[in-house]
């Protein structure tokens, strides 16, 4: 392993408040994904300018990247708007009125920072980790109280409901279930559907050739889908809900 590798290997991503109602506060990032939100997220920025779930950092080969999430008003990275981005140390992160800077720290300097994960009972009345219930309960297993329901209408019109008793759904051309072959407008891996503890739905396209789209909007980064939405995928519209089984 060269040293840059073994460097980028030990470093943690930390994110310190330049402005708003946390400023001095540090907090560091998890080594998987990390969500910014008003709402809904790891870090909950109680500013009206931010939405339910406006942005997420991912680690990804040693490095961490900016996506922001269809969000309202914009994430912006030293003062210009992105979509994505690979993040710098010293990069300013703006969300709203509020100012992160991201700063990569040796894990040893940076073990009294409070990560981001924090569990039902810690956070007590307070929006409960997205990442927790995606990831964190993901590992522990992959099977699920509830099962997700696909309400599929195809390109040709067909239409067809499916069951799955799991926690993670990969749609594409290369899906047992389905006739999801059947679109040339498909990736084999076009989108990914992830259910957590509490019943919610998330998606996130998977780098597909076509994209996908909730209600009529190409997406990027994770969204929530709720009862009513409509998910297009090529030329095929989904619906999905969740029972308990």
């Amino acid at each position: 392993m060269s040293t840059d590798s073994a460097e980028k290997k030990s470093a943690r991503g930390v994110l310190e408040f330049v402005s708003g109602a946390r400023v001095n506060n540090k907090v560091k990032l998890r080594q998987d994904a990390t969500i910014i939100g008003r709402e809904k997220g790891d870090i909950i920025v109680k500013d009206t300018e931010i939405s339910s779930t406006h942005c997420q950092i991912q680690l990804i080969d040693g490095n961490y990247h900016l996506f922001d999430m269809n969000s309202t008003n914009g994430t912006f990275v030293n003062g210009q708007r992105i979509v994505k981005c690979k993040l710098k140390p010293g990069d300013q992160i703006t969300v709203g009125t509020t100012i992160l800077k991201f700063e990569l720290k040796d894990d040893a300097e940076v073990r009294n920072i409070a990560t981001i994960f924090k569990s039902k009972k810690d956070l007590g009345d307070q929006p409960v980790s997205i990442v927790d219930t995606l990831i964190e309960s993901e590992l522990r297993s992959t099977s699920s109280a509830n099962t997700i329901v696909l309400h599929i209408t195809y390109k040709n019109g067909a239409q067809e409901e499916i069951s799955l008793k799991q926690r993670v759904v990969f749609i594409g051309r290369a899906s047992s279930f389905g006739h999801f072959d059947q679109d040339p407008e498909i990736s084999r891996k076009h989108l990914l559907i992830k259910l957590n503890d509490n019943g919610e739905v998330f998606i996130e396209d998977q780098a597909s050739t076509n994209g996908s789209k909730l209600n009529g909007s190409k997406i990027s980064g994770m969204h929530i889908v709720k009862t009513a939405d409509v998910v297009k995928v090529g030329g095929t519209e989904i619906k999905i809900t969740t029972k308990v089984s």
